[in-house]
């Protein structure tokens, strides 16, 4: 049973590092050479959360086909609970995507002008807040209680459900490393596309992952910063 969840737990690594991959600056630079500017700006976005779904179902493929036992099984109030607490993650994903911007994380903004004739500008740096028309990012909703609320919400997600096999456990234990260790990732992205700007978020009190609410973070709710990009 151990050499099974071996198996989940690398293959989950392997999803995340592909995608990590995929995500990163030098990636869509060498797009960028190979098939033009315009056409990176507005397909890439696409083709990036096509694939995602692509190898993500033969990785749900291929865990489905590893041995696993049923390790607990939760019923009655504390299975309600659980789900509870789940359908609360979802909104609050959904609040901070819609923050972000929903047709920003789907690409469908970029693809839009990209079907049309003007330009095609490449989307911002990771999923952070979303810069308005004069390059500010407004610190609230779940992001003023995390820097990574779409990167926190799939945990509860993940391990509150009812049954837990061995299987789950495992995918559930690389999928957890792979979210933390792309947050830090993605703050990367972040200081390198914002500069020492980026710092102002960093130092406003805002937690790095596990949302909580504090007078800092309650404060830094009406700081707006400004973020000047740094040319490429």
């Amino acid at each position: 049973m151990w050499r099974s969840m071996l198996k989940v737990a690398a293959a989950t690594a392997v999803f995340g590092l592909v995608h990590k991959a995929l995500a990163s600056r030098t990636a869509k630079r060498a797009a960028t050479r190979q098939f033009g500017e315009r056409n990176r700006n507005g397909l890439y976005r696409v083709f990036y959360l096509a694939q995602s779904a692509v190898t993500f179902g033969m990785l749900a493929a291929y865990i489905r086909r590893q041995p696993s036992r049923e390790l607990f099984r939760s019923k009655g109030p504390l299975a309600f609970l659980m789900h509870a607490v789940q359908a609360s993650a979802i909104v609050y994903a959904t609040s901070a995507a819609e923050q972000v911007g929903i047709r920003r994380i789907l690409g469908l903004e970029n693809l839009k002008h990209w079907l049309g004739e003007g330009p095609v500008l490449p989307e911002p740096e990771a999923q952070g807040p979303a810069l308005d028309d004069e390059e500010k990012m407004h610190a609230i909703g779940p992001f003023a209680w995390s820097r990574h609320p779409l990167n926190f919400a799939p945990l509860p997600i993940l391990w509150l459900w009812p049954t837990m096999t061995t299987s789950l456990f495992a995918f559930n234990t690389a999928a957890t490393i792979y979210l933390v260790i792309g947050s830090l990732h993605e703050e990367a992205r972040f200081k390198e596309a914002f500069g020492e700007d980026y710092a102002a978020y960093l130092n406003s009190g805002v937690n790095f992952y596990v949302p909580a609410t504090n007078r800092s973070t309650i404060e830094s709710m009406n700081v707006v910063m400004d973020l000047e990009l740094i040319p490429q």
